[in-house]
């Protein structure tokens, strides 16, 4: 019985060594998102490998907002994403409407991210459900999180993770497009302000609509598409 159990317990220990060297060998999962938007090391959206993403940051205008979303239909760009001014929001229901009813996506845009300098995790927490319960009083269920002009600090984007908002950056902007280097596109956030005064919006729509249609295969894709495009689509947060 004594050879027995020493037997069982040799084959036992041979088994956990064998399993344990399979562990170490099997290479580590590539850091990738999860389509729930939760990921492994919470990161900021900004690139993938296919396609490309049109985002339109929008605090001002109705009228111009009204045309855009139109001639975005009459084009047959189905995909894009609005980040919306909470303030806006509340100020243009009916743009808001015509916004959801095109079936485009939708962030919340925040013109003043510095707010976060002085909160904490509970404070942020508490901000963010406020904004939510905003947006849900128009009908609007934001998955994206955007800041004007600078990034959040890591500590917030991890925070937003836990909230499912993903957080979006660019690759691009507007000046990047109509600027004299040819610039690629291809597996691109782009980020375009959305222009008050109608005059304005037309002007720069058309020539942000040509610099990107002049690399006729690669196609409009949603934030989501471009996420699950690449194994390096997010900016890594340590």
């Amino acid at each position: 019985m004594g050879k027995h159990f020493f037997k069982k317990g040799y084959e036992t220990g041979i088994i956990l060594i064998v399993i344990t060297l399979i562990v170490l060998l099997i290479p580590p999962s590539p850091s990738v998102m999860n389509v729930n938007g939760v990921w492994p090391s919470p990161g900021i959206l900004y690139k993938g490998d296919e396609g490309v993403s049109l985002t339109f940051n929008v605090e001002l205008g109705d009228e111009s907002i009204l045309w855009l979303v139109k001639d975005l239909e009459e084009k047959g760009i189905k995909k894009a994403a609005f980040f919306l001014d909470p303030a806006w929001v509340d100020r243009q229901k009916e743009v808001v409407k015509e916004i959801q009813l095109a079936g485009f996506d939708i962030g919340i845009y925040d013109p003043h991210p510095s707010r976060y300098e002085s909160l904490e995790e509970k404070e942020i927490a508490k901000h963010l459900e406020d904004l939510r319960n905003l947006f849900r009083e128009h009908n609007l269920d934001p998955s994206y999180y955007r800041t004007k002009d600078e990034l959040l600090p890591p500590s917030v984007v991890k925070t937003m993770a836990k909230y499912d908002l993903i957080v979006v950056s660019h690759q691009l902007e507007g000046k990047d497009l109509v600027s004299s280097e040819r610039i690629s596109v291809k597996g691109a956030v782009i980020e375009l302000d959305a222009a008050n005064k109608l005059e304005d919006m037309k002007k720069n729509w058309e020539k942000w609509h040509e610099a990107i249609k002049h690399e006729n295969d690669v196609p409009f894709v949603s934030l989501l598409e471009l996420l699950a495009s690449s194994d390096s689509k997010i900016k890594l947060l340590d």
